[in-house]
């Protein structure tokens, strides 16, 4: 063989082997799908489960409450409260910030929405300041369908720390708009007031800061066919800026990157009018160690408008709202499984409950304390249901539990694709109370270097000694052997 065909043959050798390596560095490596994963067996992916807290806000002010609309026993309902949320923790002044849907709201309800405005030094107990004096109420923003991020890359004060996309819902026809604010409570609209896409923006709408594409991401919703209740049929759109990220001099610079996404139900159910019967009522994305999450809010089409349902102890099987997550890598595609096979991340309640109809998903998750607190709308009545009284929940789930993989009693075993090891320590989240797990380090060709079992071990960061140091800057493997025992993520640290 010639000098320079071996050398041929080397580069590209060693050209499929730097393609081959997964880029895992120091980054935490969730195992929520099979990116960093090369082989599984008799192992399954597995929904993590949250543990609800319970009520947190009520509504209390006369503007969180329809101005009509009563229970039978003359109760004012809570129609809309908490039906879009979002939640920040500002860790400058030390305090959590929520934005709600109040209860002036919507298209068939009142000429304006009214998004109010609520505070807390602990996340559990919320004080509403007043914000327009003239009228009492903590309304910081006349729109529907809104939700507010804090952006990451501006210093807390800057003017444009806070940003917020919403439909104004009679100022321009189902349109979203955008606006930023330097505190999240007084308002600058971005394109002179006006609407920066297209229809439809009457759901939840988000802007927000991709940090991992760096670029700032518009969120809402599309049709698919219909106009208007049950006959229509919704979908989700993704757009993303194209000028620089200058929002001020370029607001309507917007492309779509992922247009009318669907559920792809491969159950096929269709309601009455044909349509879907499981759809996307909107979707939200939060950020998280590198991956996307869609938290998606899926409505079961049932009732064909507005009626007078106050059956506030059965819990509806049609005409109700869950909140399904689900993952992408690329901001396009989403796993829809979770929805596939109707297992939602915050379960509805029993009946009797105030979250037995419908759970609706915030704009973003807090990750606090080794803790995912997950704010959410519960509904104690069907969507089109002028009895529908929402108060606002919290559900928790532990650091980084949402999707593992999971053996029972026969071992199961994942190995991860080779990367290059760049630390001398690593952390595995596993739950193993009941059972142990195995982790190997293994070198390109698949050898065992090092291990260490560990049995009955609840962690979040386990820390397995494994002889790690010499091997830095080698392609390498891990091999975890599982029995009883859920893997949920792992990372390699200096």
């Amino acid at each position: 063989m010639s000098k320079v065909l071996l050398t041929a043959l080397l580069l590209m050798s060693t050209s499929l082997m730097a393609e081959d390596l997964v880029p895992v560095g120091l980054q935490k490596q969730l195992l929520v799908d099979d990116y960093v994963i090369a082989e599984k067996h008799n192992v399954t992916r597995v929904l993590g489960k949250v543990k609800k807290v319970g009520i947190v806000s009520k509504p209390t002010l006369e503007s969180d409450f329809h101005p009509k609309w009563k229970k039978p026993d003359g109760s004012r309902v809570g129609l809309d409260y908490g039906y879009y949320t979002s939640v920040a923790y500002n860790d400058k002044e030390k305090k959590f910030q929520m934005w709600y849907m109040g209860g002036v709201q919507g298209r068939f309800h009142s000429p304006k929405a009214g998004t109010g405005y609520a505070e807390s030094k602990d996340g559990l107990t919320w004080t509403k300041p007043s914000i327009r004096e003239d009228h009492k109420d903590n309304v910081v923003h006349l729109s529907q369908g809104y939700s507010c991020s804090v952006d990451p890359t501006l210093a807390w004060g800057h003017p444009e720390k806070y940003k917020a996309a919403f439909d104004d819902n009679m100022d321009r026809p189902c349109q979203a708009g955008i606006a930023y604010s330097a505190d999240g409570i007084s308002w600058t609209a971005y394109n002179k007031g006006k609407p920066v896409t297209h229809r439809a923006a009457d759901t939840q709408n988000q802007i927000m800061w991709d940090s991992i594409a760096k670029r700032y991401c518009l969120l809402t919703r599309t049709d698919l066919g219909g106009v208007g209740g049950s006959s229509e049929s919704r979908s989700q759109r993704i757009m993303v800026h194209t000028k620089n990220n200058d929002l001020i001099n370029h607001p309507t610079a917007w492309k779509t990157i992922a247009d009318k996404i669907k559920v792809d139900d491969p159950k096929q159910e269709k309601n009455q009018w044909g349509k879907p019967l499981l759809q996307f009522n909107s979707m939200t994305l939060w950020i998280h160690e590198g991956v996307y999450f869609g938290l998606m809010d899926m409505y079961t089409v049932g009732k064909p408008g507005m009626f007078d349902g106050f059956e506030y102890e059965k819990k509806h099987d049609h005409d109700f709202m869950d909140f399904y997550i689900g993952t992408s890598r690329d901001c396009v595609n989403f796993d829809k499984s979770w929805v596939h096979n109707r297992k939602p991340l915050v379960p509805r309640g029993p009946a009797g409950s105030f979250d037995k109809d419908g759970i609706k998903p915030p704009a973003q998750i807090l990750t606090l304390n080794d803790e995912h607190w997950i704010y959410y709308g519960g509904m104690n009545e069907r969507h089109y249901s002028r009895g529908r009284h929402l108060n606002i929940g919290l559900a928790k789930l532990p650091l980084d539990r949402f999707i593992g993989q999971a053996a029972s009693a026969k071992e199961g075993i994942v190995i991860t694709k080779p990367f290059t090891l760049e630390g001398d320590t690593l952390e595995v989240n596993v739950d193993a109370k009941s059972g142990w797990v195995k982790v190997e380090l293994l070198d390109a060709a698949g050898d065992v270097i090092s291990g260490k079992r560990t049995t009955h071990v609840d962690e979040l960061r386990l820390i397995p000694k494994l002889k790690l140091q010499k091997h830095k800057g080698k392609t390498v493997k891990l091999k975890f052997t599982l029995q009883n025992a859920k893997l949920y993520a792992f990372q390699v640290k200096n």
